[in-house]
């Protein structure tokens, strides 16, 4: 085998370290340090497959020499004989074999790539956090009154209107401390909210039409852009961002969201904790970490690549419902503009 290159990622307490043949595959700014950018021309956004619009990480390769320490190991072997790719994982070890380099070259969406913001490394992440760490990856964005210490955790999946309400905290002076992945570690003492990416996927109708005075705040333009709603551009929030790495033991309110944009009214319920959390969690989390099915648009993931840790999960929703305080539950239907109207401190 020739010589393999390697990176060393910290994401929160996990460190995960990168081996390839092909440096090409791992040094490829697009998927590691793909920046937001501040013009979008003829509806195009940029580089919206970045890791960093899902995972909040620090290249720590020159500084972590110890390669037997790493939580996890991804290992990419590129060979243009390899017709059919095969992926396997070996406890914290992960194995991708094929001809990497073509499918590279030939696939569209690159959200479901190795390295896409969707892709196999993101979830082998999430894993190896979860194992390593005990720590939770939800699906979730998380505005926060650090005033109160009170954290409002808004779950949902695409589409659900996790970027509205993020724009709306933002305008109403709430600090935000995740926007796609909230990380929870459950400790025996403490409920741990860890330090996530601040980048965020946002409709540019949002931008534009619901909130322009935080785009015109960004300093962003929009020009030659066709369908504002079906175009997506990653977006730096961190201006907005609170500056600390994790938040201990805050008061949390829980919300699931139903935004669409000609809601005239907040409709609204404020519940307490249920049984049916556990399922809503569990579903949520699992979600991030088990549902991919394709990469490159052909190449097959099997359940098992990434999900070996269900029993673990389940204890760590367990315990996240047991520790955290979760003051109330909020069921929200409303429009970007309106979606917070219920809050009072």
């Amino acid at each position: 085998m020739s010589q393999l290159h390697h990176k060393v990622l910290q994401v929160n307490k996990a460190h995960i370290g990168i081996f390839s043949n092909n440096s090409s595959l791992i040094f490829n700014q697009e998927y590691f340090e793909g920046a937001p950018h501040p013009v979008v021309k003829k509806g195009q956004g940029w580089k919206i497959h970045c890791l960093q619009a899902d995972l909040y990480f620090r290249d720590v390769t020159k500084e972590f020499s110890n390669l037997e320490n790493l939580d996890g190991c991804f290992y990419v072997l590129d060979y243009d004989r390899i017709i059919q790719p095969v992926i396997k994982a070996y406890d914290n070890t992960l194995i991708a074999l094929g001809d990497w380099s073509t499918l590279e070259q030939k696939v569209e969406d690159k959200r479901y790539t190795l390295f896409g913001n969707l892709g196999l490394f993101f979830r082998f992440t999430l894993k190896i956090l979860e194992v390593k760490h005990n720590i939770l990856s939800l699906h979730a964005c998380t505005l926060y009154n650090d005033k109160e210490n009170q954290l409002l955790l808004t779950l949902g999946g695409t589409g659900g209107g996790k970027s509205a309400l993020l724009l709306n905290g933002i305008s109403q002076g709430f600090k935000i401390f995740s926007t796609e992945i909230t990380p929870i570690e459950v400790s025996d003492n403490s409920i741990v909210i860890h330090r996530s990416t601040l980048r965020n996927n946002v409709r540019l109708g949002h931008l534009i039409y619901d909130f322009p005075e935080i785009m015109k705040d960004l300093g962003l333009e929009f020009h030659d852009v066709e369908d504002v709603w079906g175009t997506k551009v990653q977006v730096d929030l961190g201006k907005y961002g609170y500056e600390k790495d994790n938040i201990v033991d805050p008061e949390i309110i829980l919300i699931i969201p139903r935004i669409e944009e000609y809601n005239k009214e907040c409709q609204y319920n404020i519940s307490k904790k249920s049984h049916k959390l556990k399922r809503i969690l569990l579903d949520n989390v699992t979600d991030r970490v088990r549902m991919l099915t394709l990469i490159y648009e052909s190449v097959q993931i099997k359940p098992d690549v990434l999900d070996d840790s269900y029993e673990k999960r389940v204890k760590l929703v367990d315990g996240f419902l047991e520790k955290a305080n979760i003051s109330k539950v909020v069921s929200i239907f409303a429009s970007p503009k309106n979606c917070l109207a219920w809050y009072k401190i």
